[in-house]
């Protein structure tokens, strides 16, 4: 049975549907918008993505792309390390830097504080939406450091893994609400970064799945 994805590729599904074109498994994409009916069927928050695999559900972005990639890992392709190696801690790390301070203390601020959205999820408040700027300068800064220690393209080193595809969703969510011009300018603490989006961005699966509804 293939894999089901829902939830449009506008959002936080991106993220899946970029590791599902990575790894070139069958999968069937339901392009539905949150709190839609479908979404609403398949996850208890009425939210997207939700991966059906089977009888087995799962929702939540990041968990399932480490789902998929220990599911479907080989020895050619690798994109989440195998459990109980240092790799696998680094990237566990990452992934709960990237998704708790940058989407959630961050991004995720903004969203419900001044979006377009936030009279529908929160209130606006600017104060609140300052502080999450300044504090997803500081996890950029961060996180700019671990690639420049990589000893590699990207975030684990020369193997390209779903901690890059987190990244780069979260930088492009930055740039699409203005936050992004201090690594696409010249500071040049984070030249390195701008490189590396630039990188990941012309794989062809990324490509592939941005041209999804």
């Amino acid at each position: 049975m293939s894999l089901r994805l829902i939830g449009s590729a506008r959002f936080r599904p991106l993220r899946n549907l970029w590791m599902l074109e990575e790894l070139g498994v069958p999968y069937v994409h339901e392009p539905v918008r949150p709190r839609s009916a479908e979404a609403n069927a398949s996850n208890p928050f009425g939210k997207v993505p939700t991966l059906i695999d089977g009888e087995f559900t799962i929702y939540e972005s990041v968990a399932i792309n480490t789902y998929l990639g220990d599911k479907y890992r080989t020895s050619a392709l690798e994109l989440v390390p195998p459990p109980a190696t240092t790799a696998r801690g680094r990237y566990e790390q990452l992934i709960a830097t990237i998704y708790g301070e940058l989407d959630c203390q961050a991004l995720w601020i903004h969203r419900k504080h001044a979006s377009d959205v936030a009279k529908f999820i929160g209130a606006p408040n600017p104060e609140a939406t300052e502080v999450a700027r300044k504090h997803a300068d500081k996890v950029v800064d961060v996180l700019a450091d671990e690639l420049g220690r990589s000893g590699g393209e990207y975030l684990l080193g020369s193997q390209f893994s779903a901690a890059d595809i987190l990244l780069v969703h979260c930088c492009n969510w930055a740039e699409s609400i203005g936050w992004g011009e201090r690594w696409s300018g010249e500071a040049p603490q984070l030249q390195g970064l701008a490189a590396y989006l630039e990188r990941c961005r012309s794989r062809p699966a990324y490509a592939r799945a941005k041209a999804l509804p």
